[in-house]
């Protein structure tokens, strides 16, 4: 079968908040629901002694995210714990959104979870389809508390997906508890596929809505039968890949583009949040090559596009005069279409 390169991944990301080692916030609550029923972990799957990628990964539920206008709003998300500890209320290296999983097609992946607390949590590679003990949905399979459990996965296609917890999905993907997932082809980056297009520079643009009100909310906040307000979404804030889309994402490193005439920019947008969005490229073109981690059919170019939660677009941009371009993406009302708020970037031309 030949070597296989394995890689221990103690990763950084380019998110912008950093948590403060902080136990304040949501989460400190509600430890040990009696009314929130997980099924227990007794039957994990088959591990290959020797996975080409191994992810370790723990609980942080202190994340300070600074907004523009002040404000601090706690999040939650996945510590990188390649360093063997179980995680926490708070203390860990976790980033908003948490810091990425990067992989090649054909490699068999290992991700390592520890939930230290007597609470429920899982890790649900969203796209990857891995055998149904490793998928990570909540109550289907199984809820991680209070242990570690691996997840065994293997990419069998290059493109854009994310990661996310999936116990109490509506209210642990709004407190920040997701992170991209980059599949590439067999000979690493510089592709969006195998024998796709090539690109030179790439950017990820996570875009989200947050209603700061969810923000002071137990882990378990609504299993118990009652009304919480989970219902009801009115955002406040709208920001890409972590950093508030008002006024700092502009300027942002790794979200903010600066390019060369005639370089190609591969875009991975994932529509992160719940609402729908429509993203304009500020007067510039992009080719859409593939979507939800699959090639399209034939691509096409388009100066806007429609996502829906959860999405992942691919898009090639290639521009062939200097400028700076302005990129707005509207998050909308999932009833009336109205305009609920803009999350803005640029790209810069020289």
């Amino acid at each position: 079968m030949g070597m296989r390169n394995r890689t221990v991944s103690s990763d950084s990301s380019d998110s912008t908040s950093t948590s403060s080692g902080g136990m304040d916030g949501g989460g400190m609550g509600g430890m040990g629901h009696a009314c929130y029923i997980y099924t227990a972990i007794n039957n994990p799957p088959a591990l290959d002694p020797n996975p080409d990628v191994e992810y370790y990964r723990s609980i942080d539920m202190g994340i300070p995210l600074t907004m523009d206008d002040g404000k601090t709003i706690n999040m939650w998300g996945f510590a990188d714990s390649a360093g063997g500890g179980m995680g926490g209320m708070g203390g860990g290296s976790a980033t908003f959104p948490s810091a990425p999983m990067r992989v090649r097609q054909g490699q068999v992946v290992q991700t390592h979870f520890s939930v230290s607390m007597m609470m429920a949590h899982t890790i649900h590679h969203h796209g990857i389809e891995p055998e149904y003990r490793s998928d990570g949905v909540g109550h289907i399979s199984w809820d991680v508390s209070g242990q570690q459990y691996t997840y065994q996965w293997r990419p069998a296609h290059a493109g854009t997906y994310f990661y996310h917890c999936h116990t109490n999905t509506v209210l642990h993907a709004e407190m920040g508890m997701y992170g991209a997932l980059i599949v590439d082809p067999p000979d690493g980056p510089g592709r969006v596929f195998e024998d796709g297009p090539s690109y030179d520079l790439e950017a990820i643009w996570a875009v989200d809505e947050i209603d700061s009100s969810w923000h002071d909310l137990d882990w378990a906040a609504g299993t118990c039968g009652g009304d919480v307000g989970l219902n009801e979404l009115n955002p406040d804030y709208f920001v890409i890949t972590g950093v508030d889309g008002a006024q700092s994402a502009l300027t942002a490193p790794g979200i903010a583009v600066t390019m060369n005439r005639n370089d190609r920019l591969l875009v991975r947008y994932i529509c992160a949040g719940y609402m729908p969005q429509t993203i304009n490229f500020g007067g510039l073109t992009a080719e859409v090559v593939s979507s939800d981690g699959r090639p399209l059919p034939e691509s096409y170019t388009t100066g806007s596009i429609d996502a829906v939660s959860a999405e992942r677009y691919d898009c090639i941009i290639q521009p062939s005069s200097r400028g700076v371009y302005t990129v707005e993406i509207d998050i909308r009302d999932w009833i009336t279409g109205d305009v609920l708020g803009t999350a803005r970037t640029r790209i810069t031309v020289n």
